[in-house]
């Protein structure tokens, strides 16, 4: 939609240096990475979790109430559990950045 605007843009608006080619490809670029980074990987693993989990209940409740119950004592800990692997997934990405593996 940004490019669609830039495009449609009058001559004149490209005068202004803030407007070149430049900075535009640049934050077009930019713009489209942290769209990517912010719907595409957090979403599809928050969809995913919350898929696995309805489709645990519903099979936990239709095989047997016990089974159920159990599924539910153990779900925070499956949670906290997914909770910490994200987060150290995310440190050693950083460390690999750093030490230049990356």
């Amino acid at each position: 939609m940004m490019f669609k605007k830039v495009v449609h843009q009058n001559i004149g608006w490209f005068d202004d240096p803030a407007n070149s080619s430049g900075p535009i490809g640049a934050r077009l670029s930019t713009d489209a990475s942290t769209v990517r980074n912010l719907v595409g990987d957090s979403l599809a693993l928050i969809v995913q979790n919350l898929a696995t989990i309805i489709a645990g209940l519903v099979i936990a409740f239709t095989a047997n109430w016990i089974l159920a119950i159990a599924f539910l004592a153990v779900m925070p800990f499956t949670l906290i559990q997914g909770y910490l692997q994200t987060k150290f997934l995310k440190g050693f990405s950083a460390d690999a950045k750093v030490s230049g593996t990356l």
